[in-house]
């Protein structure tokens, strides 16, 4: 905060040269989601695995990555989709992974991070957003709900 004001968090797109650092911040997120639900363990290659899917979405036209704060304690990555061609709504972005590191929380990078996701889907011509939120996630539903998300589909699953 300058002079009482809270400063905006400087977000820019993630490029190659970011790589290591959204590598580093996507395992601290599915670090995360582990403790939460075991579904979610991580395999001994996550690392090498994480690296190659990250270089995929950087190098996809219909995908974006950001990144907030210097160095990075934050990030984004969202993509575009194409519905089925059956309705009227033809385009949707996903937001499929955010996090903020724990130390850097509450301080507005999240909610830049979702801003400049949103913005990057709208020079897109896309009308709606969706997120998957983990329903053990109680800080993930409460920062979705408060940035303005609400419920559309529930997701269900069954174990065998």
């Amino acid at each position: 905060m300058e002079g009482g004001k809270r400063v905006a968090p400087v977000v820019r797109r993630a490029g190659v040269a970011e790589l290591d650092a959204l590598v580093e911040l996507w395992l601290e997120v599915a670090r995360h989601h582990q403790d939460l639900d075991p579904y979610f363990r991580l395999r001994p290659d996550a690392r090498d695995e994480a690296r190659q899917l990250l270089a995929r979405e950087l190098a996809d036209p219909d995908a974006a990555a950001f990144v907030a704060g210097d160095p990075a304690a934050g990030f984004c990555i969202v993509r575009v989709d194409q519905a089925p061609p059956i309705h009227e709504e033809t385009g949707r972005a996903e937001i499929t992974d955010l996090g903020v590191r724990p130390g850097a929380r509450r301080a507005g990078l999240g909610r830049a991070l979702v801003g400049e996701a949103m913005a990057w889907a709208r020079e897109r011509g896309v009308e709606r957003v969706e997120i998957r939120v983990a329903a053990a996630n109680s800080e993930g539903q409460a920062f979705w709900r408060a940035v303005g998300f609400g419920d559309f589909m529930d997701v269900l699953h069954r174990r065998l």
